[in-house]
């Protein structure tokens, strides 16, 4: 396990660990983020955001493959703001492709409207998805 906080300018901290990529791991993501996140006022949504994330990784990329792992990034800001991002290992396809309108694509409907704003970059070799949260 790998835990970092790091000063990235005065007043922010990143919370850093890779997961395996183990379905098991989604509650070890939730109390990752309760440890350090727990008295932001935006916890809740960040953790449940996380949730949603860190499942679409393991499901929808190589992340899910028995070597397979995923890295959570918590970034707090001076002004209070969460940068969560989840970074996979990639695949054919990617959970920031998944149609809002399918059924199980419901998700990211829960991250658009849980979220100031999300995004994914990367490629088949690897993505991250980000979120921004406001306090």
């Amino acid at each position: 396990m790998t835990i970092s906080t790091l000063p990235e300018e005065p007043g922010t901290c990143i919370y850093r660990r890779v997961f395996p990529g183990h379905s098991d791991q989604i509650g070890e993501v939730r109390q990752f983020l309760r440890t350090h996140l727990g008295g932001h006022p935006s916890a809740p949504n960040v953790t449940l955001v996380a949730s949603e994330l860190t499942t679409n990784a393991w499901e929808h990329t190589r992340t899910g493959s028995p070597s397979g792992t995923f890295t959570v990034e918590a970034r707090q800001r001076a002004d209070n703001t969460i940068r969560l991002e989840v970074h996979d290992n990639g695949g054919p396809t990617g959970f920031g492709e998944t149609n809002l309108d399918k059924e199980g694509g419901r998700g990211l409907g829960i991250v658009a409207a849980l979220t100031v704003a999300w995004g994914v970059s990367g490629d088949a070799t690897g993505r991250t998805v980000w979120a921004e949260f406001k306090p």
